[in-house]
């Protein structure tokens, strides 16, 4: 096969990727279903475009939040903006959209690289396919390489990293001095952007052929992870890993419940689950450790790239399965399940190595095949929940237009998870600037708020237990008296500790569409009323 040939298929793979994750994207409201944890990367990287630099370091997002400040920066010094902060509050939405399409390209960019570097190294377009296929594997994986949350750019990372491996591995010459500083600095930049990458530090093993090569990963690795982080996100040293052992002593999510590291009464139901979401993949990773193994008594040897690259495989899918069934969230496995085309890759050429008749296109097509039917079975799953967030995100906007419609002269109080387009900056308010904030930034972004929009942002916060007006607190006696009416959203029922006072008002209440309305001074048949007129 020519290069060209070759180079022409390897830009299927990735030209899909993009055309697909841009179509999802379009169906995602950035206001809807996936407001949480848009926002708060949204908010946080307006906060550092304005100078305050990253006020998270909890994952630590900190290549997310760059790449979102970047895009602040540079919009507002086009648009020519005098205050960053208000012309970030009015354009808040499309900074979102911006920030998903920034890390959709990042990712089409590390298959497009990734899959020539493997190609190369291969000598097989299949192979460079196989690799790419990775990024199909998983629905989930599939969502949260779109939305703008850290697991994208980690999944760029991580997928460009594996292809550095696999050349690592795989070239007869042992690897360089100068692919070792490169992978060491994939890997600084990964860990910076989730401390979930850690494991993958596990890959060195591929560069051990040269000692040289392996003493500057390490090197670079450490010091980039530390020097970027204390350049743009000093918390990810200061916080970040005080944050993570408290995760890893406390058996709740995020550092809460009782002392200890697992809860067995969960643990193995959720490895369990995990399992179920994804089986051909566990079953990869035991062919890998399978066939590491088989090498290695074969040839009386545990010093072959090939099986130490396997091996190091294995033992990061074992560490992230673990993790995640401790702090379970599905979507938390996306690293291993990401890397499992570039696993397939090196599984391939280890069966042929050990056993030479079999012929390596059918191989190939075994895996191909495994491939082609985890993907597609990947973008019909998020085909059917794209137009299942479109149907919910479409309810919450319409009884947006239906509270105005209803009481133009009401308060209008949304919350979280009700899908209100307006109140999507909220969530990105609580975890970061009502967080770490100070009361000048609170004051200054409040009154930013102010000054671009004429109706105040009211929030009822079910969190903070805080009713926000334009991001300080408010209070519903307060807002009985400025107000003729008032019309509270909410995703639950209310009750006496959750309501924030608004029971003590005897609201009128109703269910719209799954969403609870409350009304003060309107009757709530009302609002019902003008939801069916907004068709």
């Amino acid at each position: 096969m020519s290069g060209r040939i070759r180079t022409l298929l390897i830009l299927i793979v990735p030209s899909l990727y993009l055309a697909a994750t841009l179509l999802y994207s379009a169906y995602q409201a950035v206001w809807g279903v996936q407001v949480d944890p848009e926002s708060a990367y949204t908010m946080n990287g307006l906060a550092m475009a304005a100078g305050y630099g990253s006020l998270k370091f909890d994952h630590p997002g900190t290549t997310t939040t760059l790449l979102v400040a970047l895009i602040v920066r540079g919009w507002a010094l086009v648009a020519g903006a005098g205050d960053v902060v208000a012309f970030g509050l009015e354009h808040y939405d499309a900074i979102t959209w911006a920030g998903r399409t920034g890390e959709a390209l990042a990712l089409t960019g590390a298959l497009l690289a990734g899959g020539l570097i493997v190609g190369r190294t291969t000598q097989s377009a299949i192979a460079a396919m196989l690799f790419q296929a990775g990024a199909f594997v998983h629905s989930d994986s599939f969502h949260f390489q779109t939305v703008l949350a850290p697991e994208s750019l980690m999944a760029a990372f991580a997928l460009f990293g594996m292809a550095i491996v696999i050349k690592a591995a795989l070239d007869a010459r042992p690897p360089g001095t100068g692919l070792g500083v490169v992978s060491g600095v994939i890997f600084a930049v990964g860990f910076s952007t989730k401390y979930l990458y850690l494991p993958q530090a596990l890959f060195a093993v591929c560069l051990l052929r040269n000692r040289r090569a392996f003493v500057a990963a390490a090197i670079a690795g450490a010091i980039g992870f530390v020097g970027f982080s204390l350049i743009f996100n000093p918390g990810t040293i200061t916080r970040g890993f005080g944050w993570l052992a408290q995760i890893a002593t406390h058996k709740g999510n995020y550092g809460e419940g009782e002392p200890g590291f697992i809860d067995f009464g969960i643990f193995w139901s959720n490895m369990a689950a995990i399992v179920k979401a994804a089986p051909l993949v566990l079953g990869v990773y035991v062919v890998a450790a399978a066939v590491a193994v088989a090498w290695c008594v074969k040839s009386r040897s545990w010093r072959d790239p090939v099986s130490l690259t396997l091996g190091a495989a294995v033992l990061i899918y074992a560490a992230h399965l673990v993790a995640t069934s401790k702090h379970y969230a599905v979507h938390y496995m996306l690293l291993p399940w990401v890397l499992t085309g570039g696993v397939l890759v090196l599984v391939v050429v280890q069966v042929r190595r050990l056993v030479p008749a079999i012929p390596s296109a059918a191989l190939s097509l075994l895996a191909g095949s495994l491939c082609v039917a985890i993907s597609a079975g990947t973008l019909i799953e998020a085909r059917g929940a794209a137009l299942h967030s479109y149907r919910l995100n479409a309810i919450g906007a319409r009884l947006s237009k239906a509270v105005v419609a209803a009481g133009p002269a009401c308060a209008n109080v949304s919350s979280m998870f009700v899908r209100a387009p307006e109140n999507d900056m909220n969530h990105g308010w609580d975890m970061t600037v009502q967080l770490w904030g100070d009361k000048a930034m609170r004051d200054r972004f409040s009154a930013a708020y102010a000054s671009v929009f004429r109706i105040p942002l009211l929030d009822h916060n079910g969190y903070t237990r805080v009713l926000k007006n334009n991001f300080r607190p408010d209070s519903y006696a307060k807002l009985a008296a400025d107000y003729p009416c008032i019309v509270v959203r909410a995703p639950e029922a209310l009750d006496a500790e959750s309501s924030i006072g608004l029971l003590g008002l005897n609201p009128d209440h109703c269910l719209i569409e799954g969403i609870h309305v409350y009304t003060v001074g309107l009757a709530c048949a009302k609002v019902g009323s003008s939801f069916l007129e907004q068709r």
